[in-house]
């Protein structure tokens, strides 16, 4: 009893897991059919390179004035300008011209029938919801250009300036062949919107009318430095000022040596009024003249008294006159011997004299730096003149030269523009634009899709993955007990006894 419960439950697991097994290997075989009846599909690759300028206009007989901006510039190529000609290529526009009006061939065959009835069923609500409103349906090549654009795809390869455009359809001859009329297609609405013959002329002609003002604000320019005589602005106003500099230390050094001189003569005046003008250089005393005359005189006189006295009487009247000469020639001596000459010797003092000639000096010196001062004043206040008349000229001055600077920007600008005009012009004659493909549309052999071994191997894998949920729901939710473990599961009970369904 126990064996025939056992194998009634073997039977039970080994019919869910042939269930399982059934599953997963028809999920496996719908997958593999599919992969098996699915048309190939076949892919051309292509590569376009964008550049921001066709050519640089390194020599130009115009822009001799302008060498220094004649120099290559490399622009880059911005984000925006490669989303732009993304946009462009996979621009409905540009499919219908690739087209030309040629729709491409439809596959036959019992699996191309299959594709087609399955995309009519897909395409039924959209048919139905365009009949409801009343619009149009499209047309076979509108239908043809909405369906190509859905395998056309134009990617910007990473950190470069080329874009890679691949098609993919189920004819590998076709996929070429429709990419590269559309790559002529994409050259030659370059080439229509880099065309532009009014432009030179344009260019041209806004040339001459700057060249024009440009000689008018240049003659009004040389009028201006002629009549002001400024011709170098900068130079000249800077060494105006450094001559007001120098001419201004000068001011101040010649006042510094006139107030030493002024000091130096208000010194000397000081010490030449303390100073004689002469002074003693011999002194001594002399007799008087006529006391030396009245002493021989007295003598004489003496000797005569002595002579009379031999022969008079003191008492005579010769005796008596001779002592009154001699009295009074006696009073005269006692009288005139205090009186003796004293005789003194002068001459000029040479300091004084020295002091003198160095107040002379100074005095003129004094007035040499009085003089001085005075003609460099004068030539400070003309120096300072002209630097606030050329400050008031300068400003005119530079208003001019900004003027000319701008119109010969201006005018270098159109020639620049005209040249660069009639260089576009050329390049697009030689059609020579800022793309270019530097891959042609490829011919692949092998198709992208469908991936056999791929398609197998993930079908397999999933049926396999659908079999093992499939015996785990069977299991899972079966309500038959097959088991006492079962029963123990469910109920919390221990099995008493098994029957067998004869009794």
């Amino acid at each position: 009893m126990k064996n025939e419960a056992l194998s009634q439950w073997m039977e039970t697991i080994f019919r869910r897991r042939v269930l399982a097994l059934r599953v997963g290997l028809l999920v496996f075989g719908v997958i593999a059919l599919g992969s098996l009846l699915w048309a190939p599909t076949y892919e051309s690759e292509s590569e376009i390179l964008v550049q921001s300028n066709r050519a640089q206009l390194v020599v130009s007989p115009d822009l001799k004035e302008d060498a220094a901006n004649q120099s290559t510039q490399t622009v880059p190529v911005m984000e925006q300008d490669l989303n732009s000609e993304v946009e462009l290529l996979t621009s409905p526009s540009l499919i219908q011209q690739a087209l030309a009006g040629e729709v491409p061939k439809r596959d036959r065959g019992l699996v191309a029938g299959m594709r087609s009835l399955v995309e009519a069923v897909v395409s039924l609500p959209y048919t139905g919801y365009l009949a409801l409103h009343g619009d149009p349906s499209p047309n076979a090549n509108q239908a043809a250009i909405r369906k190509i654009s859905t395998h056309l795809s134009a990617t910007v390869i990473k950190r470069s300036n080329i874009i890679e455009v691949s098609f993919r359809a189920h004819d590998a001859a076709w996929a070429r062949t429709f990419l590269a009329r559309l790559m002529t297609s994409y050259l030659a609405l370059h080439a229509r919107l880099s065309q532009n013959p009014q432009a030179e002329e344009f260019f041209q002609t806004q040339r001459g009318l700057l060249n024009e003002r440009l000689r008018e604000s240049e003659k009004a320019l040389s009028a201006a430095q002629l009549q002001t005589g400024i011709s170098q602005l900068t130079q000249q106003k800077q060494a105006l000022i450094s001559e007001i500099y120098a001419a201004d230390t000068a001011h101040r050094h010649t006042g510094v040596l006139l107030d030493s001189r002024m000091q130096q003569i208000a010194s000397q005046e000081a010490e030449l009024k303390q100073t004689p003008q002469r002074w003693t250089k011999e002194s001594k005393t002399v007799q008087n003249i006529a006391l030396q005359q009245l002493k021989p005189q007295m003598l004489r006189l003496e000797i005569e008294r002595a002579d009379l006295l031999s022969r008079y009487q003191p008492t005579s009247s010769r005796i008596r006159e001779i002592d009154a000469k001699v009295q009074a020639g006696q009073e005269i001596l006692a009288r005139e011997k205090h009186n003796d000459v004293q005789e003194t010797t002068t001459d000029v003092n040479p300091i004084w004299e020295a002091l003198d000639g160095d107040l002379a000096k100074a005095r003129a010196e004094a007035a040499s730096y009085r003089a001085a001062q005075a003609a460099q004043a004068v030539q400070l206040a003309t120096l300072r003149d002209q630097l606030k008349s050329m400050t008031i000229d300068g400003v005119t001055i530079e208003r001019l030269e900004r003027t000319v600077e701008s119109d010969k920007e201006a005018y270098l600008a159109y020639v620049r523009k005209g040249e660069e005009a009639r260089a576009a012009e050329a390049l697009n004659h030689s059609g020579i634009l800022n793309v270019s493909v530097v891959q042609d549309p490829t011919a692949t052999i092998e198709p992208v899709a469908p991936r056999i071994g791929l398609n197998l191997i993930t079908g397999l894998l999933f049926g396999l993955i659908l079999a093992g949920v499939a015996a785990y729901w069977s299991e899972e939710y079966d309500s038959k007990v097959c088991s006492t473990a079962s029963i123990l599961k469910d109920t919390g009970l221990s099995t008493v006894a098994i029957l067998d369904d004869r009794y």
